[in-house]
């Protein structure tokens, strides 16, 4: 378990939220509109766009960042030496498929 997270009552505290609430009548409300979430007028309280680091994200939204942050920066190496064992492979099979040709032509030598 991470550092942050705590047991509370047999729960695991994943993380906190942090909020304001004013309770104001009908006239206050009509004199000071507010818009849902951050959508406009935003100013009756303002809400700042939210701090959220790089690794905040849906995977099924963004599957590259996915693969950016999860995949590529733990396994980085062995991808790259797949790649780099899949193309000396495919290299080594076009040669031993063409060789015997090339052989044989180099022993018959036939355009002489």
């Amino acid at each position: 378990m991470g550092g942050a997270n705590k047991r509370c009552l047999g729960l695991l505290l994943q993380g906190k939220v942090e909020m304001t609430l004013e309770i104001v009548t009908e006239e206050e409300k009509e004199e000071r509109p507010a818009g849902p979430g951050r959508d406009e007028p935003n100013m009756n309280p303002r809400l700042e766009e939210p701090k959220r680091p790089d690794t905040s994200f849906l995977w099924f939204t963004s599957p590259f960042k996915t693969v950016r942050y999860i995949v590529w920066r733990r396994f980085r190496w062995l991808i790259t030496g797949l790649i780099v064992a899949f193309v000396l492979v495919l290299f080594l099979i076009v040669f031993l498929y063409s060789f015997p040709e090339y052989a044989a032509m180099k022993l018959v030598k036939p355009f002489n």
